[in-house]
């Protein structure tokens, strides 16, 4: 609802003479806003007002949560608050757009009196530039609680494709050193798919000896990382944060948005939490300053990206990436190393690495463990225990439970799957995946009458159930065409009369008549 200041605006505007269109361009506001309070009376604005401070809004459920949020870090954005409640709640969308909750914060902040503290800094716009064209590279660090309640400070790595503002964070849990700088740039050319034509860096010890007034003197591990990799780099003068502003503003939202007031773990955990955020909230919502979602627009800009090696990589990493083979193993100097059964997925790769004789297998973009195995130094080992299988049950019940929803728990359903199991118990999931899909492929009426026809003729698999569909469905189209093609009825009236058949002769006597005439 808009204010009193606004509203006495409208009024004013039009008894001057403007029209709808022009009052709403004049107060930049909606068309719709300014013809809802068009013809509204200052006693009907002063009720529909005194309404909406009664009326429960759709974020009130979260009210002690953002109110808990607020007092404990009273710089919090709404932002953040907004993320974490669809963190908890692991939903994709809320009932409400963060920018009404913006303004329900504020109003939260009012009420009780939160102040967040403020700060500016200036800066000056710069031109857009092309697709592929520039990446920009940052470092951070901030200071988390863990949950002993002590203080650990983490390291950001934070890169951020210019035109598409697509971005990649990585954290750990020591500073970046020449190593470890090469290798967060590894997994972010492998997380975009390629590398930019440049990529633009602040002055720092770990990557540049000296600027030397334009000649750089590259620290001689990131100068053979470039050599190898062979992309353009562009170092930031001092105090120049328009160079460098997107990047900036990344860290900072890495740093305020994702990881603030987070209780730190452990660093997997706390990565793979980062990477789901920037699929979650920031990489898939509008841009501020682009208006365009950055997970869209980085569809097209990945085309321009120039693809990178793994060739290139080795140059530039503690550990080379290794790929996860479809029966769940990896190979490593002619042994094999189990990693757990569901691990293997087309173009998964892992790090091998070494460490006072053990082995650790981590995944290559979030730096999740796979598995932890003494290191083997004989050959063709197979190394690490078959796990053992999971108990499984508990999901069978489920999809029983979901199969017998679709039937609507129709009485045969239940001995219909009690043979199937009995049949079958090693393809009993397997079938009831097939069933399922039935659902998805028919009309359920259809398929509960290929359920009684199955019952009836005593066919009890998956399979038999479809055939039987289709079986049906094919004989109720052959009657339908049969109905279809027997043509127009004949009156009552003229059922039963049967045509007079007359002799031949008469046809004769006839044409003679015709012939002797003419």
């Amino acid at each position: 609802m808009i204010d009193w200041m606004i509203y006495t605006k409208i009024h004013e505007l039009k008894n001057n003479g403007l029209r709808k269109t022009q009052v709403a361009r004049r107060l930049n506001i909606n068309r719709e806003t300014v013809s809802t309070y068009w013809d509204m009376s200052p006693g009907e604005y002063a009720a529909k007002e005194a309404a909406s401070k009664k009326r429960k809004k759709k974020a009130d459920e979260y009210k002690e949560f953002v109110l808990e949020c607020l007092t404990k870090y009273p710089d919090m954005s709404a932002a953040q608050i907004y993320d974490w409640i669809k963190e908890r709640t692991c939903l994709e969308t809320l009932d409400f757009q963060k920018r009404a909750f913006r303004s329900y914060v504020q109003a939260i902040r009012e009420e009780y009196d939160i102040k967040k503290p403020v700060s500016s800094r200036q800066y000056e716009a710069v031109e857009e530039l092309p697709m592929g064209q520039q990446a920009q590279v940052d470092m951070g660090e901030i200071s988390l609680e863990t949950a002993l309640g002590r203080k650990r400070k983490v390291y950001c790595f934070a890169m951020v494709l210019v035109h598409s503002r697509y971005k990649f964070i990585l954290w750990q849990e020591r500073p970046f050193t020449t190593d470890t700088f090469k290798t967060a740039h590894m997994k972010a050319f492998e997380f975009y798919g390629g590398r930019p034509k440049e990529i633009v860096y602040d002055q720092d010890k770990i990557l540049a000896v000296s600027e030397n007034h334009g000649d750089i003197i590259y620290t001689e591990g990131f100068q053979s990382y470039v050599d190898e990799v062979k992309f353009e780099v562009f170092l930031c003068h001092g105090a120049d944060p328009e160079s460098k502003g997107k990047i900036e503003n990344v860290v900072k939202y890495a740093k305020h948005g994702f990881a603030q007031h987070r209780i730190f773990r452990d660093i997997d955990s706390f990565n793979a939490d980062c990477i789901a955020w920037l699929e979650r909230t920031g990489n898939a919502e509008e841009h501020g300053t682009t208006k365009k979602i950055p997970a869209e627009v980085f569809a097209l800009e990945k085309e321009y990206l120039t693809p990178v090696s793994n060739h290139s990589f080795c140059a530039a990493t503690e550990s080379i990436t290794y790929h996860v083979r479809k029966d769940n193993i990896v190979l490593y100097k002619g042994n094999r190393y189990r990693v757990p059964k569901g691990t293997y997925c087309p173009g998964k790769k892992v790090y091998m690495v070494v460490e006072n004789e053990t082995i650790s297998i981590t995944d290559s973009l979030t730096g999740e463990i796979y598995a932890t195995h003494p290191l083997c130094h004989d050959k063709g080992k197979l190394i690490g225990q078959k796990r053992v299988e999971r108990d499984k049950s508990k999901t069978l019940l489920e999809q029983e439970r979901l199969i017998r929803e679709l039937f609507e728990n129709d009485e045969l359903v239940q001995p219909f799957l009690e043979h199937i199991h009995e049949a079958k118990p090693r393809y009993y999931r397997d079938q009831l995946g097939v069933i399922r899909r039935l659902f998805e492929e028919w009309n359920a009426d259809v398929v509960k009458r290929g359920l009684r026809y199955c019952t009836e003729k005593e066919l009890y698999s998956a399979g038999d159930l479809k055939s039987s569909i289709i079986y049906l469905e094919q004989v109720l189209s052959d009657k339908q065409k049969i109905k279809k093609n027997t043509g127009p009825v004949l009156p009552e009236k003229y059922r039963g009369n049967h045509v007079e058949v007359r002799d031949l002769s008469v046809y004769e006597n006839a044409m003679e008549r015709s012939a002797a005439n003419g």
